[in-house]
């Protein structure tokens, strides 16, 4: 079985199947396009396999990724849960100005490259969501998804040095 016959048999199934874990059509065709990429690694497993386990093993995997997404905005909403209480502890020492806080926002943004600094502005204190990003920026929502991920993996690493 090749990927383009695995592709034809399961992207429907798969779709429908994520559209109901995530309520999201743009977010499912992600999360297929990543389980038929991850099915390219495992393609000699999945020819041993007869349907129902193939198709099992795609499910499995279509699964594992939401919840892994899942588990990293519960991470990623720790993370900046700490910082806004960090931010609200000096806030509520300085009450009439807040060079503090100023300074630790800006120690916050200087811990990740200059070209994620941006976004996470626009995100965590504008608010605007990856789409609204995307649209100002004219990239793809996905990629601006993709860098704040690896700008919060980037203050995960060092939020010591902050929090």
């Amino acid at each position: 079985m090749t990927l383009t016959d695995l592709y034809k048999e399961y992207e429907r199934k798969l779709r429908r199947y994520a559209i109901r874990m995530v309520h999201d059509v743009h977010k499912a065709d992600d999360l297929v396009q990543e389980t038929f990429l991850r099915s390219m690694g495992h393609i000699m497993l999945l020819e041993q396999l007869n349907d129902y386990q193939r198709q099992a093993w795609l499910y499995r995997t279509l699964k594992n990724l939401v919840l892994d997404e899942q588990y990293a905005r519960q991470r990623e909403q720790i993370l900046v849960d700490q910082l806004a209480q960090q931010a609200k502890l000096i806030q509520d020492v300085q009450v009439d100005s807040n060079p503090m806080l100023d300074v630790l926002t800006q120690d916050i943004f200087d811990q990740v490259p200059p070209r994620y600094r941006e976004l996470l502005y626009k995100h965590y204190v504008l608010g605007l969501n990856s789409q609204e990003i995307a649209h100002e920026l004219g990239i793809p929502a996905a990629t601006v998804r993709s860098r704040l991920h690896l700008a919060l993996k980037k203050l995960r690493a060092k939020k010591t040095h902050f929090l």
